[in-house]
């Protein structure tokens, strides 16, 4: 099936677009085949036959040079990346013998660099070959309409079409300026309602459940407050003393290691989100993907 797609594809011959490449870079058919090694009627015949089947003139047929024209213009500023492109891919796959390769990964941003990115010198050391390219997601998506090979998500695995491994689970706490504690104005739990809580925007009832953990049920103003999308966000408006914030241990334990952020009650709220590696079943055996899989599993199992 996938051979009847590729030859329904409106794609000319690699070897005419090369003639037209080269001929359009030296300006002389005759130039273009000694580059190519080929002869000058060989460049002259592909050419030809790449213009009959576009129906446009590529070059401009002058007594001592060729010259593009538009069409020819146009057609080359998409074509040289296209070519250099599989050039690339084809030296990739050679140099690696097939164990490599690039993996685009969708990743939840405070995750990737407070987790994921600090550990991708072992990854990156175990397997050279692969490449691994991040861009940040928040919500889950559809794979078929992104460039995606799999993300690392938040939630329950429960995407459709994808199949999905556990990375780990998250426990979070509330967080405040360290001046607070030095101030003792958080005795116990009831007291945060005195201070702004600061809310993230995909988790809109993380204060309400660890209100309810600490046993203050209908808390008013557990809904109050100003909403950040970003979980570093929010570990920076903390630091300045806007509010108090309920986050990830795991996320902030630098800030609460290096004493920057504070954690004034022991009270952990824990939920039955996790993160999870999700990818489209139809990529589950490919090898740079089951290289990452692996890793992931040692990184998440390790002691933190």
């Amino acid at each position: 099936m996938r051979y009847i797609h590729v030859m329904r594809r409106k794609i000319p011959s690699t070897q005419a677009l090369l003639a037209f490449e080269a001929a359009a870079h030296r300006g002389s058919f005759t130039l273009a085949a000694q580059d190519l090694s080929v002869s000058q009627s060989a460049i002259s015949h592909q050419i030809l036959g790449l213009e009959q089947d576009l129906d446009v003139s590529l070059f401009l047929r002058l007594p001592r040079q060729l010259v593009l024209t538009d069409a020819g213009r146009s057609l080359l500023s998409r074509v040289s990346p296209a070519l250099d492109a599989l050039e690339a891919a084809i030296l990739d796959l050679a140099s690696s013998k097939g164990e490599g390769g690039t993996l685009e990964l969708g990743v939840v941003p405070t995750f990737a660099t407070k987790w994921l990115i600090p550990r991708m010198p072992s990854f990156l050391k175990a397997h050279p070959h692969v490449t691994l390219n991040l861009s940040t997601r928040l919500l889950p998506f559809d794979f078929s309409l992104t460039g995606l090979d799999a993300a690392i998500h938040y939630g329950r695995p429960d995407w459709p079409g994808t199949e999905s491994e556990y990375l780990m689970g998250e426990d979070s706490v509330v967080v405040c300026s360290p001046s607070l504690m030095k101030k003792r104005q958080l005795r116990r739990p009831a007291d945060v309602l005195k201070f702004t809580l600061i809310h993230q925007s995909t988790r809109p009832h993380a204060w309400r459940d660890w209100l309810r953990l600490a046993g203050i049920d209908d808390a008013q103003g557990a809904s109050v407050g100003p909403k950040y999308e970003l979980f570093s966000m929010i570990a920076q408006a903390v630091k300045a003393g806007l509010g108090l914030a309920v986050l990830p241990r795991f996320l902030v334990a630098d800030e609460i290691a290096d004493g920057t952020l504070a954690v004034p009650f022991e009270l952990s709220l824990t939920s039955d989100f996790a993160y999870y590696l999700v990818w489209p079943t139809q990529k589950a055996n490919w090898r740079p993907l089951l290289k990452l899989r692996h890793w992931l599993r040692e990184q998440a199992a390790a002691p933190a």
